[in-house]
């Protein structure tokens, strides 16, 4: 019999990541990617339109003293507009409680909070897999009738 590979492939990752995640499984990676990263929670508490959430959330985030640099992500580089930066520091400075400059470049440094969020998902995706894997029923059924996991039809919960 030959041995199944239990590691994900990136055209699984990318298959699961395309489908829709249950309200309660996006709000739960914002609430662990808000856990773990300071960038990602000072946004859920900023009060903006949803365009420069999106600037916020495509880009990674430094603070050097009171200077606030954004790395946003090439394929959301139409975000960036002097209005929506406007509106980004407004909040920011409002929520900090001091006045910060902002700069924002296009490149690929640093970690934002939807790449984080996309990591948490496939974690909580390889960890569905493994507890399939290990299921004795699952393992009954694919002995006893030859059954196969349909891998691409797994999501986490």
């Amino acid at each position: 019999m030959k041995e199944k590979s239990t590691e994900l492939t990136p055209t699984q990752i990318k298959r699961a990541l395309e489908h829709i995640k249950t309200p309660e499984m996006a709000q739960k990676l914002v609430e662990e990617s808000n856990a773990q990263d300071e960038w990602a929670a000072l946004i859920s508490k900023l009060s903006t339109a949803k365009l420069v959430e999106q600037l916020a959330l495509n880009s990674a985030y430094t603070k050097n003293g009171s200077t606030i640099a954004l790395t946003l992500r090439n394929s959301q580089a139409h975000l960036n507009t002097d209005k929506a930066q406007g509106e980004l520091l407004d909040a920011l400075n409002s929520e900090l409680g001091e006045e910060c400059q902002l700069t924002v470049e296009i490149g690929d440094s640093g970690i934002t909070p939807l790449e984080l969020r996309d990591t948490l998902y496939q974690g909580k995706l390889q960890q569905a897999f493994d507890s399939l894997e290990e299921d004795s029923h699952v393992k009954f059924f694919e002995q006893r009738f030859a059954a196969e996991l349909d891998r691409d039809s797994v999501r986490p919960i």
